[in-house]
């Protein structure tokens, strides 16, 4: 299905695709938009989240379709959290389509037993008691910058009770991505904030070292939302990414 998408900066630039986290919608990138001014920035809103509608369960695959039918031709697609799983469906579906790859505060294994069962845990939560009581302990966790706290609550709390759900369903079903890392031959960046806890450093170096000339990028004194929680840097390191592509 074809996504709500926003479209910024320079028509002309090199494609970039930002593609957002759980539980929030493209407004996430809001902080990178003057930073990439002179690059063609395509944000779409995935099934649930902004102005997509949620048409039903969707899968992670589902999602990177999605994203495929909506943006033509070849882009640099930066993804984080769940965005960077999509991203790298993206990249092991569709290879031509990509220009470079952006994985931020992600990671490439599938969820364990363990976490598919905090996923349901988390569904029968919102089911009963919304969205809004089930951000404040997600973002405790996820955050360490208090600056960036209410503006990401801002963002996710727009997000509808079945948005959430689905999402969560989809996150516990997401492919395993690992064996398909040491195929990617795209220049690749890996961004990752230096207090991750959802997602920790080491997972990201776990990455790096599989998929062939990929580089590493430690966002300081950010946790999983690091483009949010340390701008400055993160939009540093992505601009002088993307220039050299």
């Amino acid at each position: 299905m074809k996504l709500s998408l926003r479209e910024a900066g320079d028509p002309k630039g090199l494609a970039v695709v930002l593609i957002h986290a759980f539980p929030m919608s493209g407004a996430l990138w809001e902080p990178q938009l003057e930073a990439l001014q002179a690059f063609r920035v395509l944000i779409p809103d995935l099934r649930g989240f902004g102005g997509t509608p949620l048409l039903g369960p969707w899968l992670i695959e589902h999602a990177a379709d999605d994203i495929l039918e909506t943006v033509p031709g070849t882009a640099v697609f930066v993804g984080l959290s769940m965005g960077g799983y999509v991203a790298l469906q993206i990249a092991a579906a569709a290879p031509a389509r990509v220009r470079g790859l952006v994985l931020c505060d992600t990671r490439a294994e599938p969820d364990a037993n363990e976490n598919k069962a905090k996923r349901a845990a988390a569904i029968d939560f919102v089911r009963k008691n919304g969205v809004g009581a089930f951000l404040g302990p997600f973002l405790k966790d996820a955050v360490v910058q208090p600056k960036a706290f209410e503006f990401l609550r801002g963002v996710a709390a727009k997000s509808s009770p079945e948005a959430v759900m689905a999402a969560l369903a989809a996150l516990a079903a997401r492919p395993d991505a690992v064996p398909g890392l040491s195929k990617i031959k795209i220049p690749t960046a890996i961004f990752v904030g230096s207090q991750d806890k959802i997602t920790p450093p080491p997972l990201s170096e776990a990455m790096r070292s599989r998929i062939p000339g990929a580089e590493l990028h430690l966002i300081p004194d950010a946790g999983h939302f690091s483009n949010a929680e340390n701008p400055a840097v993160f939009n540093d390191r992505l601009v002088s990414f993307l220039k050299r592509l």
